[in-house]
């Protein structure tokens, strides 16, 4: 029994001996505490970072996937501050913001006030409580003389910033004129002497996959460099690693170490886009375009009234005079790399072309059995039309209704834009019956709860599209803007539907709201080719047409216009009004 009792007691020692035993070595091996060191190597971290004469560009992925792929910002380090820029706002120079060296869990490079490039993937949104799951903290994994690797907090993503041996304006530069060269589809490349095919899935969010055949064998998210492009981490195939891919603009092919291109392709639905949509008015008008690599591409159109004539990478565009006002024209300029196609649209029209009758489809609350309205789809008479003459000119959509008069929504034509603005909360028809009267006003909802409400300074743009048979076509839901010191700003939401609400007296506000009247999910108005009716006289004097009033509308170009920096999706309103049928 003595015996099993000094076993046992032998056996509970042990762990003290071998706590002790480690404690020993850990002297043995550092000679400072931890604090010490940790201070030595954040010092470090800090003197390599500010001694950089050009500062450092940091491959960034947000989204512990890279799902967004990768972006690239230049850092210069002083001291105290961190200037920056960003690959995709070259034109918005740099943003200077505080840094900070720290202890926390670990050796911390903190860009914890606010910059608005470094934290653009890292602000919560509405919706997104962790914005796009960006970093603004990163751990130090290690310190080179020319990299520094690092990894998010947040997102656990490795990545690496690498010393500059230029300006970082030069740096960005040569960046964003590569990604704008970059309009390819896949790459047929050989590696380890292998066939294989390099596909561009999501050009947006800058991802690619690695094809044997047909048969995927890896993918990744890239980001640009100022020479090519570069994986989020190297991958090996068939002996060689691909990561680090130079691109060559004259040939348009990638290499790295023992990777060969043999083909590109290009990405025809790319330069469609870069050529864009090609809206002219009726006066003959001749246009230019220089597009990367269009010189491999054949370009055609087949309406007589249009000549195009390439010369290396310019295409011109020569559009012939439209002798009928009240017509408009569409056709297709169509590109193809002998294996693919993609078209642009080419558009001539004037104002008085727009004005008649139109057929409107849509998605909406109908008669259906026991007398319940039901959502279906059906199609009512729509007229544009106008009144007044000159800067007294006022354009109005109507259209038919079940209750006698038609709804009128009020608009605004915006000449630079040849498009027309619908605003918020305006009264479209009173409906009065024996026992009440209603105000009837529309809202611009994204979803099928969350709208405009009753506020009265959004503003829907509604752009109109013609085919090759001339038709006319529009939907009455699109981009929305907010009216804000006499300026329209896009808000970066796009309506959905066109909600009717129905109000007990005026002016509007969520007390006096009754009741939903109807909603238009899918609103389109075409009008045919063939239909001659017009609303008013043909001719409306495109000088003076522009009844803009005060408000100042920029030319409509998705992300390219002023757009408000906060989420405005915070001001819809949550539609709690149920739907009703009234009286005649």
């Amino acid at each position: 029994m003595k015996a099993t009792k000094l076993f046992i007691y032998l056996l509970l020692a042990l762990p003290a001996f071998f706590l002790q035993s480690c404690q020993t070595e850990e002297d043995n091996v550092f000679d400072k505490p931890y604090s010490e060191r940790m201070g030595e190597f954040l010092q470090k971290a800090q003197d390599t970072l500010t001694a950089s004469q050009y500062g450092w560009v940091l491959d960034y992925y947000p989204q512990s996937n890279q799902r967004y792929g990768g972006v690239a910002y230049t850092i210069k380090f002083t001291h105290d501050d961190a200037i920056v820029r960003y690959e995709k706002n070259p034109d918005d120079g740099e943003v200077k913001s505080l840094y900070k060296m720290k202890e926390d869990d670990g050796p911390v490079l903190s860009f914890d006030t606010y910059n608005a490039f470094l934290h653009k993937y890292a602000t919560p949104k509405k919706g997104e409580y962790r914005g796009m799951e960006g970093d603004f903290e990163f751990v130090i994994d290690e310190i080179k003389a020319d990299y520094i690797k690092v990894h998010g907090k947040r997102s656990l993503n490795t990545m690496y910033l690498r010393k500059l041996s230029e300006p970082a304006t030069d740096y960005i530069e040569q960046v964003t004129d590569l990604t704008n060269l970059f309009v390819f589809s896949d790459f047929n490349l050989s590696i380890g002497g292998k066939t294989y095919t390099l596909v561009i899935t999501d050009r947006d969010n800058r991802q690619l996959a690695i094809y044997d055949g047909n048969t995927p064998i890896a993918e990744s998210a890239y980001t640009f460099t100022d020479r090519g492009i570069r994986l989020y981490e190297p991958i090996t195939i068939n002996g060689a690693v691909v990561y680090d891919l130079t691109f060559d603009k004259e040939t348009a092919k990638l290499s790295g170490n023992g990777v060969q291109t043999t083909s590109s392709k290009i990405d025809v639905n790319v330069i469609a886009n870069l050529i864009g949509t090609v809206d002219v008015s009726n006066g003959a008008k001749k246009i230019k375009k220089t597009i990367p690599y269009l010189s491999w591409l054949n370009v055609s159109c087949d309406a007589s009234w249009v000549h195009l004539t390439k010369e290396g990478n310019t295409l011109t565009i020569d559009v012939d005079a439209n002798a009928i006002a009240t017509k408009a024209r569409g056709a297709k300029i169509k590109i193809s790399n002998g294996i693919d196609e993609a078209s642009a649209a080419v558009m001539q029209y004037d104002l008085s072309a727009l004005m008649g009758y139109y057929e409107l489809k849509m998605t909406s609350y109908v008669a259906g059995d026991n007398n319940k309205d039901v959502l279906k789809v059906n199609t009512r008479q729509a007229r544009l039309r106008y009144e007044g003459s000159g800067a007294n000119r006022k354009f109005y959509l109507n259209v038919s209704s079940p209750y006698g008069d038609d709804f009128v929504f009020p608009l605004t034509y915006v000449a630079s834009a040849k498009a027309f603005l619908m605003q918020s909360g305006q009264n479209v028809i009173t409906i009065r019956n024996s026992r009440a009267t209603f105000y009837i006003a529309n809202a611009f909802n994204i979803d099928e709860n969350r709208g405009t409400g009753t506020y009265t300074d959004f503003y829907n743009l509604i752009t109109f599209s013609v085919n090759e048979s001339g038709d006319i076509s529009a939907s009455l839901c699109g981009p929305l803007f907010v009216s804000a010191g006499g300026q329209l700003k896009y808000v970066k939401l796009t309506a959905d539907r066109l909600v009717l609400n129905a109000y007990t007296s005026e002016p509007f506000s969520e007390g006096n709201l009754f009741a939903m009247l109807d909603m238009w999910i899918n609103p389109v108005i075409t009008k045919k080719s063939s239909s001659s009716s017009s609303a008013k006289p043909a001719i409306l004097p495109e000088e003076t047409s522009d009844n803009t009033l005060s408000l100042q509308m920029p030319q409509y170009l998705p992300n390219r216009i002023p757009s408000f920096d906060v989420d405005f999706s915070s001001r819809l309103t949550t539609s709690v009004a149920k739907q009703v049928k009234l009286n005649k």
